[in-house]
């Protein structure tokens, strides 16, 4: 049954990164971005969404534009070796794809930047979608990593009781891709809702309250620092998955904090990208 299982698990992979976060992960920190807009950026989105949607709801549009459109496809990920710490945009952007899968995450958020406040018409529409989801992507651990097709090419057993199953719960085997394990398992294993994590990160001990989130700073700097920055998480994640590949309680207690935390601080960042970018009406952006 297992070896049928991992088959079947096997089967469904898909070439090249998968999606990241999954609709959770993208939802939480679109959130919490949309609580933090200046009233300029959230003038802009309203008037690009229309009245009453929110970023949540069009944080995962890019994943559905990735197959009618291939040629954004590398834009959802940057690919670094576990051994080096920084990113090299002559090694890691492979400008050869461009012409058919597109380059690397990094750079379209340094176009973004420009494009959210300068592009005409639906283009300025589809930025503000791209940017909702790339500023998540590029804080995924897993979103970072160059080995085995950033954890796709590995099949874990997610098997931990998480924050949901308490008492006398006795927790499920999950299969799945040690990437999907981050776009979306461990946040499962945390909430039965989405906006129950948001809630989770800005009361109490949650990591938006902590005093890491209140650093002077912490929501700026540059695609490339980002993605560094998550690469570091991404070395310590893939160092802590034990060799038999089950990512049980213990796996789960060490990381919840990361997950935690990439998400509250992109969300962070998502909101100051949309701030600066609609601050003012000059273009190109200075």
């Amino acid at each position: 049954m297992r070896t049928a299982i991992l088959a079947a698990v096997l089967s469904c992979a898909l070439s090249g990164q998968a999606l990241a976060w999954g609709q959770e992960g993208h939802s939480i920190i679109a959130e919490i971005a949309q609580h933090r807009l200046s009233p300029e950026a959230a003038t802009m989105v309203e008037q690009l969404l229309g009245k009453g949607h929110s970023l949540a709801a069009i944080a995962s549009w890019a994943d559905d534009a990735r197959d009618a459109r291939p040629e954004t496809s590398n834009w959802h990920f940057v690919s670094i070796p576990l051994a080096r710490d920084n990113y090299d945009e002559a090694v890691d952007c492979h400008p050869a794809d461009e012409a058919t899968r597109g380059d690397r995450i990094v750079n379209e958020l340094k176009r973004l930047r420009n494009e959210l406040r300068c592009a005409p018409g639906d283009k300025q529409v589809e930025a503000l979608k791209f940017a909702v989801h790339f500023v998540g992507d590029i804080h995924q651990p897993l979103h970072v990593i160059l080995e085995k097709t950033g954890g796709n090419d590995i099949i874990i057993d997610l098997f931990a009781r998480g924050d949901k199953c308490t008492g006398s719960c006795i927790p499920q085997h999950d299969y799945m891709k040690f990437h999907a394990a981050w776009d979306s398992g461990l946040i499962l294993g945390t909430v039965w809702d989405w906006g129950r994590y948001v809630d989770l990160l800005e009361t109490g001990n949650g990591w938006l309250t902590s005093p890491e989130a209140k650093v002077s700073g912490i929501d700026g700097g540059t695609p490339e620092q980002w993605a560094e920055e998550t690469h570091k998480a991404a070395q310590a994640v893939w160092a802590l998955l034990p060799e038999n590949s089950v990512l049980g309680d213990a796996y789960y207690q060490r990381v919840a904090p990361i997950v935690s935390r990439q998400l509250g601080v992109a969300g962070l960042r998502l909101a100051k990208f949309l701030n600066d970018a609609y601050a003012s009406k000059q273009c190109p952006v200075p």
